[in-house]
């Protein structure tokens, strides 16, 4: 019987090894300027979506703000995707520095298999010619952003903004021209969500735009909520002339949420 046993074991271990499936959750897309890609999620779980290293997020704009909350991390090369109700479907377009990408938002509470993470891949680009005789010259990232934005008058600047709840949630500088709002927090600080309140008093998320380190945020609210987690911070306009109203936002407003789940 010992004999048996030990041929047995044997015969187990020169048998190959099987390979483990790849995880169906943790998926690679080669990236298609003409191309609709789905993410599959479902409430309680998040999905990763990233982009090249060296690829900045500029604007992401949702169909349907209120039942999905989308956040770039701080390198803005990262998007982080979550489904706040159970059979939430909408479409999401994500400018960067380089593309422009589409995709379509499905939540499902009978999903198996919602994505984790998902990481686009790009094709070769064909390498330029160099100009004999002149020097490669490549643009900073500071660079590129001063030539994208627009100048503004200091004199238009208000920095006359109330803040209270927890310092870490609270921005380094805060300040808007009249038309938008801008926010900078330190380098090593996550950034929080960025909601605003409507009529009702409901929160809902803003439409944003990454400009280097700057958060530039869509309008002047007459108040801003900052929140990670379970804690929450205000910001209140305090600036000259009328105070601004709130701002109601709709299932049909192009809107995103940022901040770090």
């Amino acid at each position: 019987m010992n004999s048996r046993l030990f041929a047995l074991a044997l015969l187990a271990m020169s048998a190959p090894h099987v390979a483990h499936a790849a995880d169906a959750r943790l998926t690679q897309r080669l990236y298609n300027a003409n191309e609709v890609v789905r993410i599959d999620g479902k409430m309680g779980v998040q999905a990763t979506v990233a982009f090249a290293d060296d690829e900045h997020i500029e604007n992401v704009a949702v169909g349907d703000a209120e039942s999905w909350q989308i956040t770039p991390n701080k390198r803005a090369n990262l998007l982080f995707v979550k489904p706040l109700a159970a059979t939430a479907r909408t479409n999401m377009t994500v400018v960067t520095d380089r593309h422009t990408y589409y995709f379509d938002l499905i939540a499902n509470p009978r999903v198996t298999a919602p994505l984790y993470a998902l990481k686009f891949t790009y094709p070769a680009e064909p390498k330029s010619a160099a100009t004999p005789g002149a020097p490669a010259v490549a643009l900073t990232d500071d660079e590129r952003e001063a030539l994208d934005a627009e100048p503004i008058d200091p004199a238009r600047l208000n920095f006359a903004w109330a803040s209270k709840g927890p310092a870490r949630l609270i921005p380094q500088r805060l300040y808007d021209d009249g038309e938008s709002t801008y926010a900078v927090w330190p380098k090593d600080v996550p950034i929080p969500a960025i909601l605003v309140t409507n009529d009702k008093g409901d929160e809902g998320p803003v439409n944003f735009a990454v400009r280097g380190d700057t958060i530039v945020i869509d309008g002047v609210p007459a108040q801003l909520v900052l929140r990670v987690g379970r804690d929450r911070a205000q910001l209140d306009y305090k600036g000259p002339g009328p105070k601004p109203r709130p701002q109601a936002q709709t299932a049909s407003n192009a809107s995103v949420q940022g901040g770090q789940p």
